[in-house]
């Protein structure tokens, strides 16, 4: 009776089809590990920010960021940055989410200096090329100075956006903007921030671009600006322009620096 055993070179390529075929298991699987904690983190974001929206009812403010630092413009306070932790006091969430692939790190979290509007920002994985989700209902009325309400930065102190103001530091540059990968809220190893430090214009340009950055919907004049305290610093004597956008009346933005007879933020 003959019996027929494989050869040695059938036993390479029998190991070899599942060496492929298990590193192609290990890929796909990974892949959707990957894309199921980014569904989480929007997820996240989304009841947070629902539950944000309920606490400002009964308290007509929303919540400082934990441990936070300000964002300045002229030296006015225009937006409170940093963490999403156990030092944020939301009343309708028993805790708040972190991060699902690290559990120490926090979503970031900003709000206006009225405390009136809000983002929030994760970073996702996508595909093992990271973005930026920001969240919110923040509506920016000066893409030139506070696009977003987001820094890729950490810091003890207030933080100067203006051009060539105390030391000249052009931190504009380090914007967080949606489904941007320039900058980042954090890295998954560390609650740092990441930047590529590209300049300003260049990251507008790219936000331009990919319709990834929110932009005035809702005011149609300065006084209405100035009334929802949205106003950033007083500019009546500075010859700067263009400092806010507005709608016309055909539903364009326009740009204005919010300073003319009929049209003015009143000397603020």
């Amino acid at each position: 009776m003959n019996k027929r055993a494989f050869t040695f070179v059938e036993l390479i390529i029998v190991t070899a089809i599942i060496g492929i075929l298990t590193v192609i298991g290990f890929v796909s699987y990974v892949d959707f590990v990957s894309s199921a904690r980014d569904t989480q983190r929007i997820s996240d974001l989304e009841k947070v920010s629902s539950a944000l929206k309920i606490s400002k009812q009964s308290r007509w403010v929303y919540p400082d960021p934990g441990d936070n630092f300000s964002i300045t413009n002229n030296g006015y306070t225009v937006a409170y940055q940093w963490f999403l932790n156990n030092n944020v006091r939301i009343p309708s969430l028993e805790s708040l989410p972190k991060d699902p692939k690290e559990s120490d790190i926090n979503y970031v979290y900003s709000i206006t200096g009225n405390k009136q509007e809000f983002q929030l920002a994760t970073t996702l994985e996508n595909d093992d090329t990271p973005i930026a989700h920001l969240t919110g209902n923040y509506s920016s009325v000066s893409k030139n100075v506070l696009p977003t309400l987001f820094l890729a930065m950490i810091s003890t102190t207030p933080i100067e956006i203006h051009d060539g103001v105390w030391d000249g530091s052009v931190n504009r540059n380090l914007f967080i903007f949606h489904r941007s990968s320039n900058n980042l809220p954090y890295l998954f190893d560390t609650q740092v921030p990441y930047s590529e430090w590209l300049t300003f214009d260049e990251l507008i340009t790219i936000a331009e671009n990919g319709d990834h950055f929110w932009q005035n919907n809702d005011y149609r004049s300065c006084i209405e600006i100035y009334e929802d305290k949205k106003y950033i610093s007083d500019f009546s004597n500075t010859g700067t322009t263009e400092q806010y956008q507005i709608l016309s009346s055909t539903g364009a933005l326009v740009n204005t620096d919010c300073n003319t007879q009929t049209d003015s933020f009143n000397g603020i």
